[in-house]
């Protein structure tokens, strides 16, 4: 019997990055559902025939920056531990509400994604978009 994913589920993750492994930064990692990666994906490539000849190879272009900044607008849910550059008083977690495919979605802030150095929104954004595949022991189940 298989086991579906609770998309409501989020759970704790520390970046491979955090240099203090006593006291690091967590943070709360969310599931896309089917609609929302299904739009995160639409808007973030495109395909088409270069040609009429079907011989012609297709052009495929995948927005990979913007794959990453969406996935961690929607897919984080929570953060511990991190400081402000400015302030270095922890970040205040607190998200926006807007409209994307079909329901209104609570969201990560611009503010604090940009504080996220390139290979943290990187690391962050490959484990968001991973988080929709069983793991072998729930595919056990």
């Amino acid at each position: 019997m298989l086991t579906g994913i609770d998309v409501t589920a989020t759970r704790k993750y520390v970046s491979k990055l955090d240099p203090d492994k006593g006291n690091p930064t967590v943070f709360h990692l969310g599931y896309l559902d089917p609609a929302l990666r299904a739009e995160l994906d639409d808007e973030s490539s495109s395909f088409k025939l270069s040609s009429t000849n079907p011989k012609d190879p297709a052009d495929i272009k995948i927005n990979y920056n913007k794959r990453q900044l969406m996935a961690i607008k929607y897919g984080l849910k929570g953060l511990e531990n991190f400081l402000d550059p400015q302030t270095k008083t922890p970040v205040e977690f607190k998200c926006e509400t807007i409209r994307c495919a079909g329901k209104m979605r609570d969201v990560v802030p611009d503010r604090i994604i940009a504080m996220f150095p390139s290979e943290l929104r990187q690391e962050l954004a490959e484990v968001i978009l991973d988080e929709s595949k069983l793991s072998e022991e729930e595919r056990k189940n």
